[in-house]
Parts: C-alpha cells; structure tokens; sequence
C-alpha cells in the first residue's frame, strides 16, 4: 500500500455517469475524485450516437411535452408486459430535472431539429423535441483532449442537427460531435472549468466496507496502491459486463463480441456484490449484428474492432438472411432483429437465425460507404464475392434456392418501395437516421440485382448495456437482495439495471446515466 488519502466522493470510472455525478457533487461543494482504469475518459458513451432522450421540454421556457404524454408514449414502446409505473414516473421527472441542471451548468445540450422518437408515429410520441445532442469544440478541453477516448464508429465533426437538416454551422478545427460531443462537453465542465480530479489507469480493485456500510475502495495505479477514504461514497459508474467471457450466456444468445470499448467485463459489479448488492436482471436484450474488417483495432489499443452495422443495414440493395436464405426481420432498425437471433429451434436443436449474413450488390458496394471502406472502394477478399445469387449462397454456405426465391421476392416489392414481409423503411425515425435521402420511393429499400453479389458472415455485438445490474432505488443506491440499501455505494449507468423502463428508445441510455449520477450525488451532498 503506498498511500492513503480521503475524499468526499468517489466516482468509479471516467465516462458519462462518472463525470457527470462529479459535476453534479463538485458544484455541491464536494471534494471528488474519479478514478478511471484507462488511459482514456469517456468509457461507452464515447462510442455511441451520442442522442440523448428526454421527455417533457427541459430546455424550454414553455414546455409543452407532458409526462402524460411521455407516459403514453413509454406504454406503447413496453406494450403488454409489467413495469414499475411509479418508478417509471419517478425516473421522467428527474431526468427533465437533470437535464435542466446540467444545461444551466454548461453542458450545451440542445434538441436536434426533426428528430423524431423511434416509433413515431405511435400514440404519445413526438416529431421533435425529445432527442437532444451535443457540439463541443475540442480545443475548450485543453490538456484533456488527448485523454478523451476515440469514437471510431461515427463521422466525428458532423453533427445530427446538419444530418437532420439542411443547415450548416460554422466549422471549427477540432469540433466534437455524436458520443464524442457528449462526453466532451461533461468532461469540460467537470475536469477543466471545475478542476475535478481524475486518476487515469487507476483501477479499483476493493472496495472498502465497516460494518454494512461501503466507506471507499482501494485502487491500483502508475504509481502503486491507493486507499481511498470516502466521506459521502462511492459510485459505481464503470459500465457493464459485455467483455467478460460469460456475456453470451447472460444474454442467451450463441456467441457476442463486445463493440464498446474493451474496459467492459464487469469487474466493478463483482465489487459490489461482494460488499453485499443485489445482482437482477432489468432491461429488454439489446445487441445487434457486425463485422471485423481486415486490420481494425479499438483505438489506442491492439485489440480488434468488430464494427456494429447500424449505419449500413438499413441502405438499399441489402438484406440479412439466415442459413436458409430468408429473411427474418427489418434490418432497417437494428433493434427489430433482437428477438429473432436469439431464437432456437427446438425441434432441429440449433439458433433459428444463426449464423446470417449481410448479403448487397455492386450497386450498394458503388454508392455506399461499408465500415472503413468508402463508396466505389474495393471491399477486401475477406468478405464473400461472387457472380451470381447462386454461386455467393452455395460459397457461403447458404442455402441457394432458398436464397433465390427469397431475393426475387424481395426486389419485386423493394421495386414499389414496399415490404410486406416486415414493413423495412415505414418508420420516420429510420428513414432519416438510416435510410438514404436521395433514393426513392423508400429510402431503405432498393433491389439487390446487381451482380457481383457480396455477402459478410455477421457476428453478435453487444453496446456495452447487459439485461443485468445492480439493483438501485431513485436515488441511485445499491440495495441489497432483500431492498436495502447498501450504505455509502451508489451505482449509475450500465451498471446498474433497467427495471423502471421497458423496451428501447435511442438515446435513453445516455439521458438514464447522466440522470442517476445526478440523482447520486445529490443524495450522497445531502440534495435530495
């Protein structure tokens, strides 16, 4: 042991939940400290779309969105399954009380222009207003713009309001948008305008327990052995369990690569359960389908990249079939294909729809961009080719004729701009996000009738966000398997578990993070 020293608060890893729970208690008067295991803050949100998803108008002078309304909207994403209506409504209005705080404190969260919710128009939901992002100039974050962890999943500089939009703002020499522009802006106002402490590569290896209550944690950085004492607590804001390797089992699905950065295997979590919190399972699956293009590595890392698709399945002239050659989902929306990769056939005994592929033409190869590769660039060898439907499903393992019939039924109604089979490209959300503009009648559909035929063996990748957490009450306190609470240990993002809302709703993930590390640390100042 080489030192030890006392804090008020203790935030347990650098990305969002950490940053913003030590914005949150610094401006309380709190002496904090966060300790971050990489070389990098920023953990999962950096990696992300960057949306953020906040009902009832906390930006504006008038609000006009109610959380009736929010409500309604929530009911019909969850649809006939239970939840915890109060805590549901608890969550709704600290996260526009939250939100608020924050963009007093300066965190220039702003409504993106256009973006409506994901399953407009659906009862209760919005065209505009609920989804907010953030615009950072690097430059503002001096010495920690090195430590901000990379997003490489998404064209850093370009923000969802131009992408929304016709409009253009004034560019500037190092301008940080999507996930990037998220964490950017809560490290600034944390690290740099605030002076936060944060320890990097220093990674919490105990936590400290007297009696019942957690009294702080003991950490291992450059310089050796740390114990820190804890005046208010500990927050538990390290993410969640996608790295281990029992990840596939806990989400029951055949096999899942980790897309988020590789911090993420759930040792934080196995702290807290050892200090006595409940471990329970809470939000819906969510995952999705990628590839590891020849080369590509996390950055600042040598380990390797497997890409999540989500910019890409919902393009024209592509669809994702199974070993038989169907199809079994809207690709245009990621999230619809959930359900179905984790189905099992109990009668063949096998994974109904694992393994697929992403199967395109020469024509999506020509004006699309694929993972690194831009439009009209030659796709490396590693990624199946061939002249006809046929011959790509035989070298692929594909049943052919099923391929082929699959494939004649599908450019004959992507022709109309139709899908009866699925409804791809009906949803405004996804048409904007993740069709293309210019292509008519459906932005999401177009034949795949142009050979050569093209076709990537897909992985299962997780983002980072487990079905399983840490119990915590409205404030963020863990609680033990019997509803107690953990005294002194607080837990906020993927670490702790979804149980007041049901389903997925794009950008709800951040907006939950930032709102329990506010929730957190006011509790632990004495705010709440």
């Amino acid at each position: 042991m080489t030192g030890t020293r006392e804090v008020d608060f203790l935030c347990v890893g650098g990305g969002l939940g950490g940053l913003a729970a030590a914005l949150r208690a610094a401006d309380l008067g709190s002496e904090v400290l966060v300790a971050e295991r990489s070389d990098v803050v920023g953990g999962v949100a950096a990696y992300s779309g960057g949306f953020v998803w906040v009902g009832g108008d906390p930006l504006a002078s008038e609000p006009r969105d109610t959380l009736d309304t929010v409500e309604s909207y929530l009911d019909h994403v969850q649809g006939e399954r239970p939840v915890e209506r109060a805590a549901r409504r608890a969550y709704l209005h600290d996260a526009r009380e939250a939100t608020t705080w924050f963009a007093a404190a300066g965190v220039p969260l702003r409504v993106i222009p256009g973006a409506a919710d994901l399953y407009h128009p659906a009862p209760g939901s919005t065209a505009e207003g609920r989804l907010l992002e953030c615009v950072v100039d690097g430059r503002d974050l001096g010495a920690w713009r090195p430590h901000l962890r990379q997003g490489p999943y998404y064209e850093i500089g370009v923000s969802r309001t131009e992408t929304y939009s016709a409009a253009r703002e004034e560019p500037n020499g190092d301008r940080l948008t999507h996930g990037m522009g998220l964490v950017g802006a809560f490290a600034r106002e944390a690290l740099v305008r605030r002076g936060v402490e944060c320890l990097l590569e220093s990674r919490v290896r105990e936590l400290l327990v007297e009696g019942s209550d957690v009294v702080g944690a003991v950490l291992d950085g450059p310089t050796g052995r740390t114990r820190v004492r804890t005046r208010r607590g500990v927050l538990i804001a390290a993410g969640g369990y996608g790295g281990s390797p029992h990840a596939a089992e806990l989400e029951e699905v055949p096999a899942l690569v980790e897309s988020a950065p590789p911090v993420v295997d759930g040792d934080s979590i196995a702290l807290a359960e050892r200090a006595g919190a409940g471990l329970v399972r809470g939000a819906d699956p969510f995952f999705s389908v990628g590839y590891g293009f020849p080369g590509e590595v996390h950055p600042g890392t040598d380990v390797p990249l497997v890409r999540p698709l989500l910019a890409h399945l919902g393009l024209p002239h592509s669809m994702i079939v199974n070993r038989d050659g169907r199809r079994f989902g809207d690709e245009s929306y990621y999230g619809a294909l959930i359900s179905a990769l984790r189905r099992f056939d109990p009668r063949l005994r096998r994974w109904s729809n694992v393994p697929c592929w992403f199967v395109v033409d020469d024509e999506f190869r020509a004006r699309y961009r694929l993972g690194p590769y831009s439009a009209g660039e030659r796709w490396p060898d590693s990624i199946l080719r061939a002249d006809s439907i046929t011959e790509l499903a035989a070298a692929a393992g594909i049943d052919p004729e099923g391929l082929r019939r699959t494939v004649a039924e599908f450019n004959s109604a992507a022709d109309r701009g139709e899908d009866p089979e699925f409804g791809r490209g009906t949803r405004p959300f996804v048409r904007r996000t993740y069709g293309d503009a210019e292509h008519g009648p459906n932005p999401c559909l177009g034949a795949v009738r142009t050979p050569p035929f093209y076709a990537l063996d897909l992985s299962l990748v997780g983002f980072g966000m487990g079905t399983l957490g840490l119990w915590i009450d409205r404030d963020a306190r863990v609680l033990r398997r019997d509803g107690s609470p953990v005294g002194g240990l607080y837990a906020t993002g993927n670490a702790a578990a979804t149980r007041e809302l049901r389903g997925y709703v794009t950008g709800l993930a951040n907006a939950r993070n930032y709102t329990y590390a506010y929730r957190a640390a006011g509790h632990a100042c004495g705010r709440t």
